[in-house]
């Protein structure tokens, strides 16, 4: 049986500059690590990873700006108890 080992070096300071692809495999490696449950280097990396990738979802996601309007108050008739 062969055994092969590969070590990623990944500097978290340039998440922001990967590509959109290389961020997805960097968030498959970061929670394939094999380092134990709880392990501090392991953990930040995940999370960083995780934020940056939420970072860029929010970025090219718009805002709902208009659900909730302060003229919607008066416009919503409460339900009575029977109707819930």
């Amino acid at each position: 049986m062969t055994t092969t080992s590969i070590t990623f070096l990944i500097e978290a300071d340039k998440l922001p500059h990967y590509t959109d692809a290389y961020l997805a495999q960097l968030w498959h490696i970061a929670q394939a690590n094999p380092a134990p449950f709880g392990d501090a280097q392991a953990c930040d990396l995940a999370e960083q990873v995780g934020r940056e990738i939420v970072r860029r979802w929010l970025a090219t996601t718009p805002p709902e700006l208009w659900h909730h309007q302060g003229r919607h108050a008066n416009q919503h008739t409460p339900r009575t108890q029977a109707e819930n």
